[in-house]
């Protein structure tokens, strides 16, 4: 068995530098139009976590964003979605903790494509995008707005 590859380490200051949270605040606009709730759900995913999920999140949705340009693509407005729970510790969530949302939810239509809604599937891919900290989790629902803005705009183009 051959001896594993070495994995180059990139300093944390490269990440830091090549992560840019002004692009994702006007990404995510048509989604979050508050500029504070904005800024709250930019920090969860691009200063939370591990770096290498900072960097990863960034360019995913980076790319998104400008595949959604170059499309033309327009924020899908009113598919079905789910909130993005805010996930409290116990001693610190007062009440009931599913009062508790991120300000940005996950559009669902697109998941149709890989499961039929109301099926423990479909309910499954829900539960696995919303799953885990709040970066993993926002950073979905992200990948899915601008998801659910290019698969609305194909479905402008179909014959």
């Amino acid at each position: 068995m051959p001896p594993p590859r070495p994995h180059h380490r990139v300093p944390t200051s490269v990440i830091t530098r090549a992560i840019q949270p002004k692009k994702l605040e006007a990404l995510l606009e048509p989604w979050v139009p508050d500029a504070e709730e904005r800024a709250f759900v930019v920090r969860c995913i691009l200063g939370e976590g591990p770096i290498h999920h900072r960097g990863a999140s960034f360019a995913l949705l980076g790319l998104l964003g400008m595949l959604v340009e170059a499309a033309g693509a327009a924020p899908a407005a009113g598919g079905e979605a789910v909130p993005v729970p805010l996930r409290l510790p116990p001693h610190v969530a007062p009440g009931d903790p599913d009062d508790h949302d991120y300000p940005l939810s996950l559009p669902t239509g697109p998941l149709e494509r890989l499961a039929a809604r109301g099926t423990p599937e479909f309910a499954a891919l829900v539960d696995c995008l919303l799953d885990g900290p709040a970066h993993h989790a926002l950073a979905n629902a992200a990948m899915m707005c601008l998801i659910d803005a290019l698969f609305a705009r194909l479905g402008e183009h179909r014959t």
